[in-house]
């Protein structure tokens, strides 16, 4: 961090960014810096130029992803409104007349919030979520709410202050249009918009989000049981090591209830961790009998097949 701090304040963005390439500073915290440094400075442009003030109902405002979208809307001059659990007696009111109602609610409570809402909604208030499943919550919003749908996800989370370099996916529901308001202000202020049908986001987030949690998870209970000294390790470690340390650090940073759920919301990820989890026994089986022949064959032939699967 100190490291970090020494040149946060330089003039120019440009040294910042090739000075912290010279340190030990992981790949990751030097995007961080790069990201939080453009929004900042591009926070001063006007937001409202080519659009109208849009009134927006954020279901779970007051939540760390909720926090982030009031920031972001009402820094564009649009008009927020938040609906929590302390006001869900008004909720006709903040709801009645909203151009966009958000949910930004944990996974396990978004079915029922959408049941909840779609009373409250106009045909032509645009209902859209942030959930890290789609295929189910996109169709639940569309059998619940006649108007416009759309499923979102950002692709990041706590500690992000701004779209500035963060990919969002987002799902056409129905009634695309009503949303391309939103999707301009993502695009304007830097975010990158990837747009996929919501049977293609969850096939994917399979592997980018549920596998990956669990291998960062297994390998946090691997150092927390052997009572590795992970400071001392840092002390001592590669770049590539202190990149795996620093999305550990990012994982245990959030809510155990999340990354649970991220792991486990479908089936079809619980089938994909137990697969993974056999081939970390195929391969641990490899090292116990000390076979080096046949952990090289696999190294080469993953190498091979890896080359194919990336181009």
């Amino acid at each position: 961090m100190q490291e970090i701090l020494q040149f946060i304040n330089q003039d120019r963005m440009v040294s910042t960014t090739q000075s912290l390439r010279h340190t030990r500073v992981p790949e990751q915290a030097r995007q961080t810096v790069t990201t939080d440094y453009i929004a900042s400075a591009s926070n001063q442009s006007p937001r409202l130029a080519n659009n109208s003030s849009q009134r927006v109902t954020i279901v779970g405002g007051r939540g760390v992803m909720g926090r982030f979208f009031v920031q972001q809307f009402s820094a564009a001059g649009h008009l927020v409104n938040i609906l929590e659990k302390d006001n869900w007696s008004q909720a006709k009111q903040l709801l009645d007349g909203a151009d966009l109602a958000l949910i930004c609610v944990p996974i396990e409570h978004t079915q029922k919030v959408i049941h909840d809402i779609a009373q409250y909604l106009s045909p032509t208030t645009a209902l859209a979520d942030i959930t890290s499943i789609k295929a189910s919550i996109v169709q639940t919003m569309l059998a619940c709410h006649s108007g416009p749908v759309m499923g979102l996800h950002p692709m990041f989370g706590p500690g992000v202050c701004s779209f500035q370099s963060q990919n969002i996916v987002a799902c056409p529901g129905r009634t695309d249009e009503a949303f391309q308001w939103l999707l301009d202000l993502i695009k304007q202020e830097g975010g990158k918009l990837m747009i996929c049908t919501p049977e293609e986001h969850d096939k994917m987030m399979v592997t980018i989000q549920s596998l990956r949690h669990f291998v960062t998870l297994t390998l946090g209970v691997f150092l927390t049981e052997e009572g590795i000294d992970v400071q001392q390790s840092l002390e001592l470690s590669s770049p590539s090591y202190r990149e795996l340390i620093d999305m550990t650090n990012r994982l245990f940073s959030q809510s155990a209830e999340l990354v649970a759920d991220i792991m486990l919301i479908t089936q079809e990820r619980r089938d994909a961790i137990v697969k993974l989890a056999d081939t970390f026994n195929r391969l641990a089986q490899l090292a116990k009998h000390n076979d080096r022949e046949r952990l090289i064959h696999k190294f080469q032939a993953a190498r091979a097949d890896w080359v194919a699967l990336s181009r």
